[in-house]
């Protein structure tokens, strides 16, 4: 996430009030000032921090590479498996460079892409037994969609 926290002890919000931290600069902290930007220093832009010399820039998009394989690895196993993984939204849609890296995150799970297919943006990148795909994400649309449906309901 480029702002927000993740998951976290939720002791760390106990500590931080304990601290003397009101509850607005917790929520500031937790939804503002976390995640690429608070592990980075630098900024909450994956471009950047990819362009980025500074180790902290480095640090910060491993933490994410790692979540990511991390993350896939969980759900394959709450799922059975692995079919297909979906690559959306800004750093799925826009990043190759971090698709291939969590790619080899969790190629324990046949994993693989094209570099070419990859490098070029291509819907379909994966090879191998896991289809991979890039699909743009249109959350405002989803939301429409959502709401429309609750009002016809």
């Amino acid at each position: 996430m480029s702002t927000r926290c993740g998951a976290i002890d939720p002791g760390v919000i106990l500590y931080l009030l304990d601290l003397g931290i009101t509850a607005d600069g917790v929520r500031r902290m937790l939804y503002e000032d976390s995640g690429l930007l608070g592990l980075s220093g630098i900024s909450h832009d994956m471009r950047k921090l990819l362009a980025s010399p500074a180790p902290e820039a480095a640090e910060a998009v491993e933490v994410f590479v790692y979540r990511g394989g991390r993350e896939i690895g969980s759900l394959s196993a709450a799922l059975g498996g692995l079919d297909t993984l979906v690559f959306t939204a800004g750093i799925g849609e826009g990043s190759p460079e971090i698709r291939q890296r969590i790619a080899q995150q969790a190629a324990w799970l046949g994993l693989r892409l094209d570099p070419a297919r990859n490098a070029a943006g291509a819907t379909e990148i994966g090879v191998g037994p896991v289809r991979v795909l890039v699909l743009p994400a249109d959350e405002e649309l989803a939301t429409a969609e959502a709401v429309y449906g609750l009002l016809r309901s």
